[in-house]
């Protein structure tokens, strides 16, 4: 089981659009701190203006050559269950970009994003209130079963060009997403029903509604979490912390993904930090500790 670090933890803002060698160097960094493989992401705009075969294929070379195994490439867009068809060509346009690129820096699996309710507006979080209402704010006429046969046929079509180019896809099932529980995931396993279609899981997600990441893990079972988000939650105001600083028990993750056969890796997912060395450093030396079963 191989602990793994995302290019986008090193960012500023995750979907920065990325230039020059600016993934070259953070894959060194990356790879200094002691992680054995890395995770790419691509924005349509970035597929449009900076993956190339040349750029990718550079990547992909130097990751390998300094020790840094290419696992999944996050395609960075949700619209799969937008009404309007083109804007689901468009985006299933620049998913085969995605794989494409996948391909050339030598990834396993192309993973897309879980959309809202289509027409929901979100609610934001105020940390002024006292008290939150919480709506999606649907339109009259929202019809749920043709929301989601419009995901279920994105998917299939998304997944069918992952198949071209000899990859597996996931899917990251975000909080107030059409698919955030694990019985929900267990329906869209269902609906998609193809083997090579599975749940990009994530500890941080499910501890932010409150659902247990070792239970969901014996849900799913290991054949179907094509791969483990590892960012820690406090259940209580803090959210995208290292491993080990919140109240996910990485010892029992651990446990139960060996227990259901799990064979992917483990991924350290740190976003919008100040000081991306440290805290990945940390959430590193946390889990290592917890593979050893020394925590």
């Amino acid at each position: 089981m191989k602990i793994a670090n995302v290019s986008w933890g090193w960012t500023p803002i995750p979907e920065d659009t990325p230039h020059g060698d600016s993934l070259i160097k953070i894959a060194d960094q990356i790879r200094e701190l002691g992680f054995e493989a890395v995770d790419y992401l691509g924005t349509p705009e970035a597929l449009d203006v900076f993956f190339n075969e040349k750029s990718s294929t550079e990547l992909g070379e130097h990751s390998r050559k300094i020790g840094l195994e290419p696992n999944v490439f996050v395609f960075q867009d949700a619209v799969w269950n937008n009404p309007d068809e083109a804007v689901r060509a468009d985006s299933l346009k620049h998913f085969e970009k995605a794989a494409q690129t996948a391909k050339w820096i030598g990834c396993k699996i192309v993973s897309a994003l879980v959309p809202m309710p289509f027409g929901a507006t979100p609610w934001t979080f105020n940390p002024m209130a006292p008290s939150l209402k919480q709506s999606y704010r649907l339109p009259a006429d929202y019809c749920f079963q043709k929301d989601w046969d419009l995901l279920i046929d994105s998917y299939k079509k998304a997944l069918a060009i992952a198949k071209k180019y000899g990859l597996r896809m996931s899917i990251e099932c975000f909080p107030h997403s059409m698919i955030s529980t694990p019985h929900a995931m267990l329906k869209v396993l269902e609906d998609v029903g193809d083997d090579d279609f599975g749940i990009q899981l994530d500890t941080n997600h499910l501890i932010d509604q409150h659902i247990d990441p070792e239970w969901t893990i014996y849900v799913l079972g290991g054949k179907r979490i094509f791969n483990v988000h590892c960012k820690d939650n406090d259940s209580i105001s803090r959210g995208n912390i290292p491993a080990g600083c919140g109240i996910c028990d990485y010892t029992a993750v651990i446990q139960a993904l060996k227990n259901v056969g799990y064979q992917g890796n483990l991924a350290v997912e740190l976003e919008f930090t100040d000081n991306p060395r440290r805290y990945n450093k940390q959430a590193l030396e946390h889990l290592k500790l917890c593979v050893a079963g020394e925590y």
